[in-house]
């Protein structure tokens, strides 16, 4: 079910987002273009990191739940001590 408000919330945003980059575009224009390999590698760079640092997080996160499965699953197995605690 989607939310209308939303919606146009995000247009809204994607718009402010697109005319700020398009007004620095504009404006540095001479240096975007003297410099757009070094900017395009820097990008790359930038976006594998965000995904490599995504992908490290649901990994070490499956694996923390699959940890503690295991453990509840033996401290569950673990018969009562005979003798009471104090």
């Amino acid at each position: 079910m989607t939310v209308p408000g939303r919606v146009s919330l995000a247009v809204l945003d994607a718009l402010a987002a697109g005319l700020g980059l398009g007004y620095l575009a504009r404006d540095y224009r001479d240096t975007l273009l003297s410099h757009g390999p070094v900017l395009s590698i820097a990008t790359v760079l930038g976006i594998a990191a965000i995904v490599v640092g995504y992908r490290s997080y649901r990994v070490l996160r499956s694996a923390n739940s699959r940890l503690e499965a295991i453990i509840a699953d033996e401290l569950s197995r673990r018969k009562p001590s005979p003798r009471p605690r104090r």
